[in-house]
């Protein structure tokens, strides 16, 4: 019993049903997909005639509009000018027909756009209308520019070349403002302005129907592919419920326990399918490794591989701390260390680096900073310490060189110069680093393995 047990949790166990239903399932959906890609490409295409009928359909109608606009604002221009003689009025009507031509480009646009020649024969015809005007509110605007005695070079050429028929000449300026305004106000000009608008009107209402034939035809072509499209989507999601839920007990479940694990930086249990709990494992190992190493890494960065103190990146960190009011530094030399390591080797120079750093150790707080920042160098840094008890520290050097004179362990007799600032010195010349080293070459100048103040 335990051995048949234990086959079927093999088997439950190794994958190898699992591999086939995906092997087939990833089949089946490439299939799917496949057909789905090939329905896509058709829906996108009808969707694109509908949005390109749609986009035709708008830029024509603003095609459109922008005829009848560019017509009014002629009219406007025109009739202002001969109400008013301002020239400026004048120069806002040959804008808009020579430079900014609104008319011409709304034609251009219909012709390039349009497939229907009606459409585009009705705003045609709505063009000629607009320009018989044109005509009309050139000769209008010349003979009133004639009663307001505009200078004529004043005037665009187009109105120069304007010529005025005799019997108009003869009028009065008077008289022949009032024939102006008449011409662009008469049943003539407002019969040409209802024809523009009436044309612009049948080709917008073509265009209207022939968009919706074309997107009805469009719709109905989207709505059986979307349909289609839908089927398929079904089917897919059927096969993916199914494949989920087969994989859930052996990968998903294990995982997410993974997960939760991982993040918490803890170690994985051992647990699902074969090949997570070897990855488990694997994870485990590396995981206590990566700590082990992690934690040697942090104390090479900060201390001295050679005596086990604070290293100067630490010191230089710290360097800015230290020039609280509440704070002391104290630069440490060992006096001739060239001349013990050239008479006694380095191996003994080494030893008395390290025998110095014990010492300073043990001398200060646990909660002062010892580092070493050169070769025969180290910086004390002492906290919640103020120039009051400058006798404390001066004992502590003096106590440490007594025992450096008989050293142990067959090292030769050694001295230390110190050089110490207190954050709350009087006249400051710099930092407190450079004063303690101020402090420091007076020592070593005036005698050594003494202890001089800033």
């Amino acid at each position: 019993m335990n051995q048949n047990n234990a086959e079927q949790d093999r088997k439950g166990r190794d994958g190898i049903r699992l591999g086939r239903f995906h092997a087939a399932a990833a089949a089946l959906f490439a299939v799917l997909a496949l057909v789905l890609l090939i329905s896509s490409y058709h829906v996108s295409k009808g969707y694109a005639r509908v949005t390109e009928t749609t986009e035709r359909y708008f830029t024509a109608q603003q095609a459109a509009a922008n005829m009848q606009a560019a017509s009014d604002y002629l009219t406007a221009e025109a009739r202002t000018f001969i109400a008013t003689g301002e020239t400026e009025h004048v120069a806002g009507f040959f804008e808009e027909a020579n430079v900014t031509q609104r008319r011409d480009r709304a034609l251009d646009d219909i012709r390039s756009i349009l497939d229907s020649p009606s459409s585009y024969g009705y705003l045609s015809a709505a063009m000629d209308s607009s320009n018989e005007l044109l005509e009309i509110e050139c000769y209008a605007m010349r003979l009133a520019a004639e009663s307001y005695g505009c200078e004529l070079t004043e005037l665009p050429e187009k109105l120069r070349t304007v010529t005025l028929e005799d019997a108009d000449l003869r009028l009065s300026a008077e008289e022949q403002r009032d024939k102006a305004l008449l011409m662009v106000f008469d049943e003539t000009y407002q019969g040409n302005k209802d024809t523009i608008s009436e044309n612009v009107s049948m080709s917008v209402e073509i265009l209207m129907d022939e968009t919706r034939t074309q997107q009805r035809d469009s719709s109905e072509q989207l709505l059986r592919q979307i349909r289609w499209e839908d089927f398929l989507v079904i089917v897919m999601l059927l096969m993916m419920v199914l494949l989920v839920l087969s994989t859930l007990r052996l990968v998903t479940r294990p995982l997410q326990n993974y997960i939760s694990h991982i993040r918490s930086d803890e170690t994985l249990p051992e647990e699902g399918a074969s090949e997570l709990r070897f990855l488990a494992r694997t994870y485990n190992q590396v995981r206590e490794q990566n700590l082990r190493r992690r934690e040697q890494l942090r104390y090479d960065a900060t201390h001295d591989a050679l005596t086990g103190v604070f290293n100067r990146s630490v010191f230089e960190k710290l360097r800015t701390r230290c020039e609280g009011r509440d704070n002391a530094l104290l630069i440490v030399d060992i006096d001739r260390f060239k001349q013990i390591n050239d008479q006694n080797g380095h191996d003994i120079g080494d030893r008395a680096l390290c025998y110095v750093a014990a010492l300073l150790q043990e001398s200060f707080r646990a909660e002062d900073y010892i580092c070493r920042i050169g070769g025969d160098e180290f910086v004390v840094i002492m906290v919640h310490t103020d120039s009051a008890l400058r006798g404390l520290v001066e004992g502590k050097i003096r106590r440490i060189n007594e025992r450096l004179q008989t050293p142990e362990d067959g090292l030769p007799p050694i001295s230390l110069s110190v050089g110490v600032a207190f954050g709350d010195r009087e006249n400051p010349s710099g930092d407190i680093f450079k004063d303690a080293d101020t402090a420091l070459y007076r020592t070593k100048s005036v005698c050594l393995g003494g202890c001089e103040f800033y």
